[in-house]
């Protein structure tokens, strides 16, 4: 992971337009680059699911996954430390009312669903750019994804 790629990527983000007509997809989550409505993703890392490979059968996925999400999360670090440089102190953000919400069994969006699963509706580092947040995101949606570690841009209300 190149730091300065990652700054570019948040920089062009906080520009992007969001695609007005485009539907909010779930292809972020497999660590593909994605444009929609509200959100606007780009990958910085991703580490294949380990899920009925090999390692998942001898019992050592679980070293691997440790492994690479330890990996990812010192990625994050250096990464959240260039944008604070740049940007200035990132704020706590969560999605902890959508994570309760799909707990609860009430209907929200699938953009709203993935990124509540996604981080569990924990706090995570996250700038203010007008109506949109730019956060650094890591995790897994299950055990059959990979860890993703991506760069995105949220449209937020103001």
């Amino acid at each position: 992971m190149n730091i300065a790629t990652v700054v570019a990527s948040a920089e062009e983000l906080v520009e992007r337009p969001f695609i007005g007509a485009s539907a909010d997809t779930s292809d972020w989550l497999e660590g593909a680059a994605q444009s929609g409505a509200r959100a606007l993703f780009v990958p910085i890392a991703v580490f294949e699911s380990l899920h009925e490979t090999p390692a998942d059968y001898d019992g050592t996925a679980w070293r691997l996954w440790e492994e690479a999400y330890s990996g990812f999360e010192r990625h994050r670090r250096d990464a959240v430390a260039a944008l604070t440089a740049r940007w200035g102190p990132a704020e706590p953000y969560s999605f902890r009312a959508e994570y309760e919400r799909v707990i609860a069994g009430d209907e929200v969006s699938r953009l709203d669903y993935d990124l509540a699963m996604f981080t569990g509706g924990e706090q995570f580092p996250a700038w203010r750019h007008g109506g949109r947040i730019v956060v650094l995101l890591l995790g897994q949606m299950d055990k059959e994804f990979p860890i993703v570690l991506t760069v995105a841009a949220i449209k937020v209300p103001v």
